[in-house]
């Protein structure tokens, strides 16, 4: 009973270490940058991509310099995209995107719930992403003014994919042009950058994308895990992921050595990201792909990707071509993008026990639709599992009860001779075949059950802001009435109470006051989480009644 009592403390002392290394207090939040108006209707016009390379001839096109409009300091326009999944607005000033809402993921629950703005509340702020030229020879500012191919694009079941053309020439006869696929039915946005020389210079620049990230303070909480009603997250996640060389990295602003960290080989993909959602940049081509992730201040990020230098000369043109994705984190959803994307969900070191549990949990989802009950039949499935070793524990325990008659009298044999005491009480146990570890069993196996299904919880986005019944509306979050943890709490009691005991009456009563301890715990931990450890409580209770009927 030492062994289960001090393994019990350890778990609540690893579980307010987790707390304090990963869910630090929080910094001031940014402030949120002004809204601007709609933007007019309209209609875009659909044309295929074109390939070319760096320095491929224009067919048809003299070197000369062309006169194009003059960049003015004047606003932009904005231009609104919608799908079935999001409305994205661009404004032609750099062209830059300005808001993206996400219509199926609601900022809180109940009344006055809106939509998501993933480019101004959890991801960035003010026109978070665009596209600027570095080590360019030309004049290009980032608030260079656009033409827009349309003011408007709808997309539907009538029409599963536009494009979006944003182009600016300048005076001396340099065309670049961003060309932006959308898809009605995916998170995916298709960007192709095309450079052309009109004029009678050699001509050079690097096209490099930009995302401008906004870091959101942990909302509180015990653990970290109640969400914020504006959106932000709710638990610490590390702002940058991505995959370089097959390998998966994620980054705190503390990883970046001086401010700033740089790959520039085998760039599968780089993304920001928060408990919940992705912004990701994924380059067709890898070669000459750079990475580089940089911090602006504790509030702020900057994730930057380029490709390879531009030098075109007269009459020439240059393309790169890239993938997006601005969405939800959800596993389906990154599996089908491709790109080994998928890894971007990544639960730690649990991952191996978490990804499995979460396919169970949604396997369970499709025929009883409710989270809550799928978190009951995926407890009934790990208790069967786990039925054979648990069952073997108990009868141990049982066994070990029976004994304590002979313990008690070699403790007191030997109560001055502790060497020759544990060599009895060890001869004792291989006397009787009973193995004084395996009380632990039931509590062993169920730590790394706990930590995955907790992560699996926590940052899984199919789980937030799903109900159950009753007065829990949202199973990733802490019970507001603690309901459940009280009657979670109750139930350990009962079974700590049906446990047999080993060890000395002190030790029986201070493992029926870790209830107690794991009930003020458990006030702050997701409900699903608490109604996985109540319903599993309920089957050992059942167990150990089937076992003490089978005994007798």
């Amino acid at each position: 009973m030492q062994i289960r009592a001090l393994l019990a403390v350890i778990i609540s002392l690893l579980i307010l270490v987790i707390y304090q290394a990963y869910f630090a207090p929080p910094p001031p939040p940014a402030e949120k940058p002004a809204e601007e108006k709609a933007p007019a209707p309209g209609r875009a016009k659909e044309e295929p991509a074109k390939t070319v390379f760096p320095g491929e001839k224009i067919p048809g096109i003299i070197p000369q310099a062309l006169p194009a409009p003059a960049v003015k300091a004047e606003p932009g326009k904005d231009v609104t995209i919608e799908t079935p999944l999001y409305t994205a607005v661009f404004n032609t000033r750099g062209a830059r995107l300005k808001d993206f809402w996400v219509k199926k993921y609601m900022d809180k629950i109940g009344e006055g719930a809106k939509p998501i703005n993933l480019a101004t509340e959890n991801l960035g702020s003010a026109h978070p992403f665009g596209m600027e030229m570095t080590h360019a020879n030309f004049p290009f500012s980032p608030d260079t003014i656009f033409q827009a191919s349309a003011d408007r694009l709808k997309l539907g079941p009538d029409r599963n994919r536009g494009e979006l053309l944003f182009s600016w020439n300048s005076p001396e006869g340099i065309k670049v042009t961003q060309q932006l696929i959308f898809h009605a039915d995916s998170y995916r946005i298709d960007m192709n950058i095309l450079m052309a020389n009109l004029s009678s210079q050699v001509v050079e620049g690097r096209p490099t994308l930009v995302w401008a990230g906004k870091l959101h303070p942990s909302s509180g909480g015990g653990m970290a895990c109640f969400p914020a009603s504006n959106g932000a997250t709710g638990a610490a996640v590390a702002p940058f992921t991505a995959l370089i060389k097959k390998e998966f990295h994620e980054m705190e602003l503390g990883d970046l050595k001086g401010g700033e960290k740089r790959f520039a080989e085998h760039v599968h993909w780089g993304g920001f990201q928060d408990q919940y959602f992705l912004a990701a940049f994924v380059p067709q081509k890898m070669e000459g792909t750079e990475l580089v992730l940089k911090k602006i201040s504790d509030t702020a990020a900057q994730l930057r990707m380029a490709g390879p230098m531009a030098s075109l000369s007269p009459g020439t043109q240059f393309s790169q071509s890239y993938l997006l994705f601005l969405g939800p984190k959800d596993h389906d959803i990154l599996k089908a993008f491709g790109s080994d994307l998928d890894k971007a969900l990544d639960f730690g070191w649990f991952d191996i026990v978490a990804k499995p549990m979460l396919w169970a949990m949604k396997f369970f989802y499709q025929y009883v639709g409710n989270y809550g009950l799928a978190i009951i039949f995926l407890t009934v499935i790990i208790k069967i599992i786990f039925w054979y070793p648990t069952q073997l524990s108990m009868r141990s325990m049982a066994e070990m009860k029976k004994l304590q008659p002979e313990m008690a009298k070699m403790r007191e044999k030997y109560k001055d001779d502790k060497e020759k005491m544990n060599k009895e009480l060890m001869d004792l146990y291989r006397r009787y075949k009973v193995n004084p570890m395996s009380g632990c069993l039931p509590m062993a196996i169920q730590i790394p059950v706990f930590f995955a299904l907790y992560k699996v919880l926590l940052y899984s986005i199919e789980l937030r802001h799903a109900p159950f019944y009753w007065w829990i509306q949202d199973l990733s979050a802490a019970d507001p009435y603690y309901i459940s943890p009280i009657l979670m709490g109750g139930s350990m009691f009962i079974q700590q109470w049906m446990t047999p005991t080993t060890g000395d009456p002190t030790q029986a009563k201070m493992m029926l006051i870790m209830p107690i301890v794991f009930t003020f715990m458990f006030l702050s931990f997701p409900t699903g989480l608490v109604i996985y450890w109540f319903f599993s409580n309920l089957l050992s209770i059942g167990q150990q009644l089937y076992l003490n009927r089978k005994i007798k």
